[in-house]
């Protein structure tokens, strides 16, 4: 079997034997059974490689005492994916380790987090997590220090900023800025204080740094995010990415299931109301528990739940039993920007936390410091931005009022040619994500 796509960011059509086998091999759990069911294993196999899964797909295969299930074809296709992706990992680690080693040579405090920090902190062995790049997070103070620090290691700039940009109020920052090695070709993200994917900088930004715990990567002391806080980092990365990839569940399993103990659920439960991220953190472990059948301790559900309105907002924008599908399907954007209307806005103002600070940013918006204006519109210093002031919220209006029109165009088309999914009228706009009841369980494009 040929592998077609390796950790893939978008999701493909899937069948139900399929889905549950993926299952299976994801949960980590290598006393799980791998059920018996008439699967397509071609299937399984490129279901395994766009998932991230190879490696775990091994460990399940090396200890599963069936010999005769599943077929040998499919084994030996998981096991020479493996040696592959093994050797893709080995040589990518070589060049993160080299990487962290100059970053603590530089002074620089920094934290690994995502994949190379969960496969050598809560993976069986390293090899079992495959990822593509390095994620880093640093002060947002330290910006302009740690982009300095990767030119001179040999990383180029391929998106965000070499410095922080004005801002509309206190909180906002920039998610991240992403570099690559000019050699090796390394990819690496670079975060600063906005941790949960939120649009705004952590309410306790200080305290992800206090409480961050030491690790040892390529023979670095590094250090990474606390168990607690590990867990809503992941729980919030999947849900704003709209858990497109069954690997970030497996994250969660490892944690929950096998660092139940370790973790202190209290410290979640307090974390989780300071950043007000329950629904992320809500959603992200009940679809574990459906998924994998790895289960949060009970008081912890109850203390985190959404309020009803969140709940019923957050299915029509993103309906359970199509995440839990696994298909292609439309979704919005839980993180907090201005644009675009429907699929970011609206949904986030809707469903998310700390509307307070979201309300101020917007009105800040009607009238700007004019070093944000020269920002945004990439004027320089000697510009004027007298006309600007004037033409920023007519322009405003008319990015919003492009969407509507937009929205409803594609309503009267799609009514006049009855061209709903599924047979029966789409609960949402595929252009521009307006929110409206799904009648039917047919797959929506995936347009992220």
């Amino acid at each position: 079997m040929k592998i077609e796509k390796l950790d893939s960011f978008e999701r493909e059509p899937i069948s139900g034997a399929a889905l549950t086998l993926l299952c299976d091999f994801a949960s980590g759990d290598t006393k799980r059974t791998i059920c018996r069911l008439d699967a397509d294993w071609e299937e399984v196999f490129q279901a395994l490689c766009r998932n991230g899964l190879i490696g775990l797909a091994y460990r399940h295969l090396n200890q599963w005492e069936d010999r005769d299930h599943p077929p040998s074809s499919f084994r030996e296709s998981v096991y020479q994916a493996y040696r592959v992706s093994a050797i893709r990992m080995a040589l990518m680690c070589r060049h993160i380790g080299r990487v962290l080693r100059m970053l603590n040579e530089s002074g620089l405090e920094f934290m690994v987090v995502k994949g190379p920090a969960l496969a050598h902190s809560v993976y069986p062995s390293p090899s079992l997590r495959s990822f593509n790049d390095l994620d880093l997070v640093v002060r947002e103070r330290d910006w302009e220090t740690a982009h300095a620090t990767l030119l001179n290691m040999g990383f180029g700039l391929l998106t965000g900023s070499p410095y922080p940009p004005p801002k509309l109020v206190a909180q906002a920052v920039l998610y991240k800025s992403t570099y690559a090695h000019s050699e090796t070709g390394l990819a690496l993200d670079l975060h600063y204080d906005d941790i949960l994917n939120s649009g705004l900088a952590s309410r306790d930004a200080e305290g992800f740094w206090q409480r961050a715990a030491p690790l040892e990567i390529e023979g670095s002391q590094i250090k990474t995010l606390s168990l607690e806080d590990q867990l809503i980092h992941l729980c919030a990365h999947a849900h704003y990415h709209g858990y497109t990839r069954m690997n970030w569940f497996s994250d969660l399993a490892f944690l929950v299931r096998d660092h139940e103990e370790e973790m202190c659920w209290s410290r979640v439960i307090e974390i989780v109301s300071d950043e007000e991220v329950q629904v992320p953190v809500y959603y992200s472990l009940r679809f574990l528990q459906t998924l994998l059948d790895v289960a949060a301790p009970a008081d912890v559900f109850a203390a985190i739940k959404p309020d009803r309105f969140r709940l019923w907002m957050h299915d029509l924008f993103l309906p359970e039993k199509e995440v839990l599908s696994m298909q292609p399907m439309w979704r919005p954007d839980f993180s907090f920007y201005f644009l675009p209307l429907f699929k970011r806005l609206i949904p986030d103002l809707l469903v998310m936390g700390r509307r307070w600070y979201k309300m101020r940013y917007l009105l800040r918006l009607l009238s700007p410091a004019g070093d944000w204006l020269r920002y945004y519109y990439g004027l320089d210093g000697t510009s004027s931005v007298a006309v600007h002031y004037l033409l920023h919220p007519l322009k405003l209006a008319y990015h919003y009022l492009t969407e509507i029109a937009a929205a409803a165009r594609l309503g009267r088309i799609k009514l006049e040619n009855h061209e709903w999914p599924g047979g029966r009228q789409s609960m949402v706009s595929e252009a521009t994500g307006y929110p409206r009841r799904r009648a039917s369980t047919g797959s929506r494009p995936n347009e992220g």
